[in-house]
């Protein structure tokens, strides 16, 4: 008997050391940098040069939500390590924690073996998202490995509980839905108020007042400035979110089929399971409601990939004690998550690589052309203004633009588009002057606030097109020849930029033909 024990505690260490071996194998598979990563990026090194905690120096914008992924690359950055690499090791030294964590969360089910604790940590580590958003250059796996560390201790009963969540909260505001979960659950299930809930709430809200106040005197608020530049509640976006989470339980979950049989393991009434299975809905819940995430392959259910790996296998695991039963669970679980989304996750790698190697070039050209204090407006902000050191980089889409996120022009009818960032505000943006402006798409707009652009005749009489080479490629952007007017107003038909549109889409399909009648029909709402 001990030597079987021994030797299911030995394959759990196995399949534990496997997961966070394959996990890295994937990160350095992708081994790529978010567009979002740089700029936390500029923040840093602008802090670093003596700026301040700003994105433009000079405007005290909290164009970030992840102040204290910040703070640890301002500290690397002041080590002498370069932001990319040092970002990129963090991020997948603490997504290996994670997978750690979750074997040692694991082992606080009586029921689940150690041999079973190691393949929940193998899905998780095989799982694409996990690993391509751990090396990406952002919070997303610190994040995680938070999460799962303060519902660890949670569940023992552990008063460090509550300086974790602290530290969650500080890398991402959904750390208080974290902390607000962890407190609720207690107090119902303890029908009083504990000792635990007393000290955890008292750790947690006095760690955080200085964190608010700095945010208050500093930025002028509480809420980070992406929040009033992506909020919006709407039936449409609870439907994007319905869909954004609908794809991931397609992707990893068989449609939901893999969880089904944890559900059926509610009835033990194992209480960490509980804590897990609930605090999946409430989060998943949280996820459908706020639209899911702008940026793809499954962000947003990264802190819950390994909580899912777990309920997974928890559910197989009282279907028997058959010998078979965990292989063909590993095997079939794997193999779907590993073959199914697999084009979905190459495609947008593919893009993410490409846009932020394009922003970069673009950036680095135009310094090289232009030896002026000149300015840019970008509807992709990240590699462009990290690499464009001292120059102001306005947002087109507000995240780090106060102006944009809380005082955002009227929407206009007409206007196709599958950007989920609707905010814009052209007067503003025009009365700025900016030197350069530059869409992702080279000439074609394709975000609101860029085909928004083109209805203002100011823009169209002011600034000309001038054309740079990425990649054998051609990439328009748009130069200021004569200064915008005092007065901006909207006073062209939105159906001129949806034909023009149309037209660069045909054009770019060498449907040539079908490009020129589109493109006469433009001219004739101008």
């Amino acid at each position: 008997m001990y030597e079987m024990k021994n030797l299911n505690q030995k394959t759990g260490l196995v399949l534990l050391i496997l997961a966070i071996l394959m996990y890295i194998a994937m990160a350095l598979w992708f081994d790529f940098t978010q567009d979002d990563a740089y700029i936390t990026f500029r923040y840093a090194a602008n802090f670093v040069d003596g700026h301040g905690l700003v994105f433009n120096i000079g405007e005290r914008v909290e164009g970030y939500t992840n102040f204290l992924w910040t703070i640890f690359m301002i500290l690397g950055l002041k080590a002498g390590f370069n932001l990319i690499l040092f970002s990129k090791i963090l991020g997948v030294i603490c997504g290996a924690a994670a997978i750690c964590m979750l074997y040692l969360l694991a082992g606080l089910i009586p029921a689940l073996r150690p041999i079973w604790r190691g393949a929940a940590c193998l899905i998780a580590g095989t799982a694409y998202s996990f690993a391509y958003w751990s090396v990406a250059g952002l919070e997303t796996a610190a994040f995680a490995l938070a999460v799962i560390a303060s519902i660890y201790f949670y569940c023992r009963g552990n008063y460090l509980a509550a300086p974790i969540l602290v530290l969650a909260t500080l890398l991402r505001p959904e750390g208080g839905l974290v902390f607000a979960f962890i407190i609720v659950f207690d107090l119902i299930s303890a029908r009083r108020i504990t000792d635990f809930v007393i000290t955890t709430a008292g750790i947690y809200i006095l760690s955080l007042i200085p964190f608010l106040a700095f945010k208050y005197f500093y930025f002028g608020g509480i809420l980070p400035n992406p929040f009033y530049a992506k909020t919006d509640f709407t039936f449409y976006k609870y439907y994007d979110g319905l869909k954004y989470a609908g794809r991931f339980f397609w992707h990893y979950l068989g449609a939901g089929l893999f969880i089904l049989p944890a559900v059926y393991m509610l009835r033990k009434g194992d209480k960490v399971f509980k804590i897990i299975i609930l605090f999946l809905l409430i989060y998943t819940i949280y996820i459908i409601l706020v639209g899911g995430d702008v940026l793809k392959v499954h962000r947003f259910f990264v802190v819950l990939i390994p909580l899912f790996a777990l309920s997974v296998v928890y559910g197989f695991s009282g279907l028997g004690r058959k010998a078979f039963i965990l292989p063909v669970c590993l095997v079939v679980v794997i193999a779907w998550q590993l073959f199914i989304p697999r084009r979905y996750v190459q495609t947008y790698h593919f893009a993410e690589v490409r846009l932020t190697a394009k922003m970069k070039q673009m950036a680095l050209d135009l310094m090289a052309t232009d030896k002026s204090d000149f300015s840019a407006a970008v509807s992709t902000i990240g590699a462009f203004s990290y690499y464009l050191p001292g120059h102001d980089v306005i947002d087109m889409l507000g995240l780090t633009d106060s102006t944009i996120a809380r005082h955002p022009g009227l929407p206009v009818e007409g206007l196709e588009t599958t950007w989920k960032e609707s905010r814009f505000n052209i007067p503003y943006l025009l009365s700025r002057q900016p030197d350069y402006i530059l869409f992702s798409t080279g000439r074609k707009p394709s975000a609101p606030a860029e085909k928004a652009l083109h209805l203002y005749s100011a823009f169209l009489n002011s600034y000309r097109t001038t054309t740079y080479r990425f990649e054998g490629y051609r990439h328009d952007i748009y130069k200021r020849y004569f200064r915008v007017p005092g007065t901006v107003v909207r006073d062209i038909d939105p159906e001129f930029i949806e034909h023009y549109s149309r037209g660069s889409n045909y054009h770019a399909a060498e449907q040539y033909e079908k490009a020129l009648q589109s493109f006469k029909k433009s001219l004739k709402f101008i």
